[in-house]
């Protein structure tokens, strides 16, 4: 196997990436300028020596004649050399730069365009499993235990409520928690089991959530807390829906009560930043996944330090989706959601940042300069 053959294949198991190719298409270009730098040079070398041997040819007079023939034909050669010199330069050097260019563009637009893409799913995938929580947290409200607790409290009532609570609770495990308060803000009834002592009579009147769910004008009206640690249940990640409960079950129905399910956000979360992006190892090592709320702040991350904290995007025109590379050099993709049926997705965004593949390194596995 030759010299050139061995380079091959050892090259063979580099992938062939846009950045790999804006790469080899750099080394090339750089190959051809020395090339026509050198090329230039040996053109100015060959015009002093027929300059010389005109200059000696005529020293020579008549017996220099003949000599003198050939200086101009290498002179002639040497004029024919620079022309080929020029159009090598205008020509193939002027592609190249311009391939160079669309290199560039072409790295740009790939891997924005795949990590873009990528932050696309994973915020629409979560915002169409939220679309359901707004539907649950209507439709249990016009659930006849829940009514009817609250129209007509009792033992008995009350009793019912929490079994029927308890009910929901294990059958929809995404959900932490179900609570239903009377008007004045009072816990009637939780679905936990495991929280249900600290929360028995306890008033959430303070709660924002609380507080929305009042202002809702019937019973298709809902609102949705922000993600948040929840002090009642161990300071996990949650995300609270909720509505009012009325009377009789009727979409206009006077308001008796409220009801707010606490939908699972640390573990629906970290599962859709952890597992839906389905990265190859080697990949998710030097990639982060985040959601951003409406304010961009994170509420979920595969490095979880990041929750809670403030992300800087930079999306100074407020396109909806997008790419950039950071003072690091890193990628940063995002996509705003679009929403789902009518459910507005509260303008969370996924966020993909993901660091390049140095330029250097490419050199070294290509053995390039």
């Amino acid at each position: 196997m030759t010299q050139t053959q061995l380079q091959i294949a050892s090259k063979a198991d580099i992938p062939a990436t846009p950045r790999s190719m804006r790469i080899v298409t750099e080394s090339i270009g750089t190959d051809l300028e020395v090339f026509s730098a050198d090329n230039t040079q040996v053109v100015r070398q060959i015009r002093l020596l027929a300059i010389n041997a005109l200059i000696e040819a005529a020293r020579a007079g008549e017996a220099g004649k003949g000599f003198a023939v050939v200086a101009n034909e290498v002179q002639r050669l040497a004029q024919l050399a620079a022309d080929i010199s020029d159009r090598f330069q205008q020509d193939v050097l002027g592609r190249i730069g311009l391939s160079r260019s669309m290199a560039d563009a072409l790295v740009t637009e790939m891997e924005g365009a795949r990590l873009t893409d990528l932050a696309q799913t994973l915020v629409q995938f979560i915002v169409r499993n939220l679309f359901e929580r707004t539907a649950d947290v209507r439709w249990w409200a016009t659930d006849t235990a829940l009514w009817s607790a609250l129209e007509t409290p009792s033992v008995e009532s009350s009793s019912h409520l929490a079994s029927r609570l308890a009910v929901i609770n294990r059958f929809y495990t995404v959900y932490l928690d179900l609570v239903v308060t009377d008007m004045n803000g009072r816990v009637v009834a939780s679905a936990n089991p495991h929280y249900q002592r600290r929360l028995k009579e306890l008033s959430l009147a303070s709660d924002p959530w609380f507080q929305a769910a009042r202002s809702c004008r019937s019973g298709d009206d809902y609102i949705v807390d922000t993600v948040k640690r929840s002090a009642l249940h161990d300071d996990r990640d949650v995300l609270v829906y909720a509505t009012g409960i009325r009377a009789g079950g009727k979409s206009d129905g006077a308001m008796v009560g409220t009801l707010g399910v606490y939908f699972d956000w640390q573990a629906q979360g970290q599962a859709i930043v952890e597992k839906e992006a389905n990265l190859p190892p080697q990949v998710a090592e030097k990639t982060e996944v985040l959601l951003l709320d409406g304010s961009n702040m994170v509420i979920a991350s595969n490095r979880p330090e990041r929750v809670y904290t403030h992300f800087p995007l930079q999306n100074p025109k407020s396109e909806p989706r997008g790419s950039y590379y950071d003072k690091g050099g890193a990628i940063v993709a995002f996509a705003k959601t679009l929403g789902y049926e009518d459910y507005d997705g509260l303008g969370w965004s996924g966020v993909i940042i993901q660091q390049a593949e140095r330029d250097e390194t490419i050199r070294a596995q290509l053995k390039l300069k």
